[in-house]
């Protein structure tokens, strides 16, 4: 790029100093001949250059401009001839001599470029149509040249004895006109040579050498020409321009830059390219009606005539401007629609993920930087859920409008779908940006968002991958940020998070997890403990919970923590749950065979389970299945299921309490639950989770935390039970404060059924007679 603004420079400022020292030196013909030959040295550049283009690896149209090469070198042996003419004192300028046929072959070569051009470019089914464009637009210009210069240098060849300068003086304008034609077919038919600077280039400098061949050609009919003329510079110029457009056509990557050109005069540029044939064809009429001895009434209908044909054409081309016009923005209205999305406007999935593919390819090719933000909306299905999918739509445009408020436009913000949005940034140039933009995403969420009058407060999980630490194509960044994003999503303090190489391990091990879960209770891996549950007020005990285990032969034991998420993602969990129902009821009727019957079975439940639509029915066949009795059943929620549909989750906890069924509110104080809930859900009992039992003999807060949650219990007339009790101090801290019952390490691990029968019969532990 510096080398090519180096050479515009000299060859601007020879053109200067050229015709500065032709105007001092006007009067000295000497001194304007040896400035004729300062030619040699721009000319000899360009030769050099071209020679340069012509064997460039990215050089378009490569076989063109090795005709434009050789013309160079015509030009330059002709310069070279005239002054070797000068050195051995024996000029034969002005009379046509053997410089002409350089001269005249430096045009051949131009012609003969642009003819295997045309040849190369224009092989459709319209080469018919610019052909004609062509030939009305070149049949005034051949009458202007046939009549200014062609026909009086065919007068005075045809007085000289010797056929050859009349040969080569009118060759210089047939030619021109040829290339004149070759030209004007490719403006005609829209062909570009590469860049917007290539072409203008490569027509200034066509243009100009056809214009000096035109003035000289003139000026020596007339007598009009002097050593030193402006026109003598002229086919110079034409060299230095066309040595320019092969430089400009070498650019690689098209850089974008706004246009220039406003869309108006655009519009009135393509409206002069298709008006110049009948523009043309007007001035030639005007031409031949100058030249008529007198105007009679068919010379007058002719011309009439032909003016209505053009008006006629001129209608047929604004309808058709119209038509395409409409159907233009059809076609704009189409394409947005498949790239952006509907909802929000943004851009969609499908545009998105061709920007990015992009992106990676250029920052591959520059070996640059780039980042790609992955984040969604915490909790937005329990916004759905319980406020509808209308609020839903909105919450998601709000959260729109505020992000292009707070992201730079640089960046592209996309909608994925649902509630997942991508950013990326590029290029990077450093992990400061991403976290400029992380900030700039978590500052939308700060603020409550307005939606209908309600404010509500939303949060954001957000992952980010860096190309090319932690993907090489576009599918591996994608993946990279989407597993950030959900590690982030499970980190409670923590709502933004880079990738990990661990995190990708993570996730296979989840994937394992879930092809090992299927098939897992055929196979017998699947198996239920039972932990007990004592009343500390009376020192009885009351029930057990049925804990699910899982016993992999190769995983070895997996964590209920691990592998019930994927179950409740996956949708296994409902086959899990009624395993677990039948298992634990069937266990019921076994103890109280045994004289256990006392035992109250609690059974945890999945929120995702109440989504069956046959939950209800598949519990009730379950009792009557196994003959359990259903006051001896409770099932145990988490305070999740208070913020999803609430009028049917009602409605199925009323039908189960009808046959007698009880709830329990597992894990509260850590959910979403409200008091509002617990008065219609009406459960019997509530759990409160081991974080606030854990530390409550030493830390007053908990204390005082577990105080009023029981304090809450009682006011709804419902039995209060800690969870993760493991000390004396604990216990007897419970048991002072009111609370009802207790289960933990303190009073027995969970165990196998024939465990937890052996160890009551072995300690002795009194039961509490009856249901309740």
């Amino acid at each position: 790029m510096k080398s090519k603004r180096i050479f515009y420079a000299i060859a601007a400022g020879y053109l200067v100093l050229h015709f500065i020292l032709s105007n001092l030196y006007r009067e000295n013909e000497t001194a304007l001949t040896w400035i004729g030959h300062l030619n040699i040295f721009p000319i000899l550049a360009c030769t050099l250059l071209m020679l340069r283009v012509t064997r460039h690896p990215q050089s378009k149209n490569r076989l063109f401009w090795r005709f434009v090469l050789c013309s160079s070198v015509c030009y330059l042996t002709s310069l070279l001839l005239m002054l070797a003419d000068t050195l051995l004192d024996r000029m034969t300028l002005p009379s046509p001599g053997i410089t002409d046929l350089f001269w005249a072959a430096q045009g051949v070569f131009l012609f003969v470029g642009l003819l295997v051009l045309v040849h190369q470019r224009l092989k459709s089914l319209r080469l018919m149509q610019y052909f004609l464009d062509a030939s009305i637009f070149m049949s005034t210009t051949a009458v202007f040249s046939w009549s200014l210069i062609i026909a009086p240098l065919f007068h005075t060849s045809m007085q000289q004895e010797h056929w050859l300068p009349a040969f080569l003086n009118l060759c210089y304008p047939i030619m021109d006109l040829g290339i004149l034609f070759l030209l004007s077919l490719l403006l005609f038919a829209n062909q570009s040579m590469g860049s917007s600077r290539t072409d203008a280039m490569f027509l200034a400098g066509v243009l100009l050498l056809a214009l000096g061949d035109s003035t000289y050609l003139y000026m020596q009919l007339h007598g009009m020409y002097w050593l030193g003329s402006p026109v003598d510079a002229t086919w110079t110029a034409s060299t230095l321009l066309l040595t320019s457009a092969g430089l400009e056509s070498l650019t690689g990557r098209q850089t974008r830059r706004p246009r220039r050109m406003s869309a108006l005069l655009a519009s009135r540029l393509g409206w002069l390219r298709r008006l110049l044939p009948y523009v043309s064809l007007v001035a030639l009429f005007a031409i031949i009606l100058d030249e008529l001895a007198e105007f009679n009434v068919m010379v007058m209908g002719s011309a009439f005539a032909v003016l209505l044909i053009i008006a006629r054409l001129i209608l047929t081309f604004v309808e058709n401007d119209y038509l395409l016009n409409r159907l233009t923005h059809t076609v704009e209205i189409k394409e947005h629609e498949a790239s952006h999305d509907p909802l929000t406007g943004l851009p969609n999935r499908r545009k998105f993920d061709a920007e990015l593919n992009e992106a990676v390819e250029r920052a591959e090719r520059e070996s640059g930087q780039l980042a790609l933000l992955f984040f969604d909306l915490d909790r937005f299905k329990h916004v759905n859920d319980s406020m509808g999918h209308t609020v839903g739509d909105l919450l998601l445009q709000v959260v729109a409008d505020r992000l292009r408020e707070y992201i730079p436009s640089s960046r592209l913000l996309a909608r994925q779908g649902g509630d997942e949005f991508t950013v990326l940034v590029d290029p990077l140039e450093g992990e400061v940006e991403a976290y400029r933009t992380i900030a700039a995403i978590e500052e939308v969420f700060k603020k409550p968002l307005a939606l209908n009058g309600t404010m509500l407060y939303v949060s954001a999980s957000i992952g980010v991958a860096l190309y090319p630490r932690d993907g090489s194509t576009a599918d591996e960044l994608m993946r990279s940020a989407d597993m950030a994003m959900h590690e982030a999503k499970k980190n409670r303090h923590q709502k933004s998070l880079f990738f990990e190489p661990c995190f990708g391990e993570r996730l296979a091990y989840k994937v394992e997890l879930e092809n090992e879960l299927r098939g897992a209770i055929e196979r017998g891996e699947i198996s239920l403990h039972y932990q007990l549950q004592q009343n500390i007020q009376h020192c009885g005990i009351v029930g057990v919970e049925a804990l699910i285990r899982w016993n992999h032969p190769v995983l070895g034991s997996v964590s209920p923590v691990e592998f019930i998420p994927v179950a409740e993602e996956t949708g296994m969990i409902i086959a899990i749950g009624e395993w677990v129902m039948k298992t634990a009821c069937r266990q019921q009727v076994s103890w109280a065979e045994a004289g256990f019957g006392s035992l109250r079975m609690s059974i945890n439940v999945s929120p995702y389970q109440f989504q069956d639509e046959l939950f209800v029915e598949k519990i009730l066949h379950t009792l009557r299945e196994t003959g359990v009795d259903a006051r001896q059943i409770t099932l145990e929620v988490t305070e999740s299921l208070a913020i999803r549909d609430v009028e049917k989750v009602s409605s199925q906890l009323r039908l189960l309490r009808q046959w007698g069924i009880k709830l329990a509110i597992d894990d509260f104080g850590t959910g979403y639950a409200s008091l509002k809930y617990l008065r219609t859900f009406e459960p019997h009992l509530l759990k409160i989770d081991r974080f606030f039992v854990d530390g409550i003999d030493v830390e007053a807060e908990r204390g005082d935390m577990v105080r009023a949650i029981i304090a809450i219990g009682r006011s709804l007339n419902m039995e209060v039970l800690a969870e993760g009790v493991e000390t004396e101090n604990q216990l007897q801290f419970l048991r002072a404060a009111g609370c009802d019952e207790v289960q933990g390490y303190y009073l027995s691990r969970p165990l196998p059924a024939e465990a937890l029968e052996q160890r009551l019969r072995l300690k002795g532990y009194p039961l509490t007679t009856g249901a309740d």
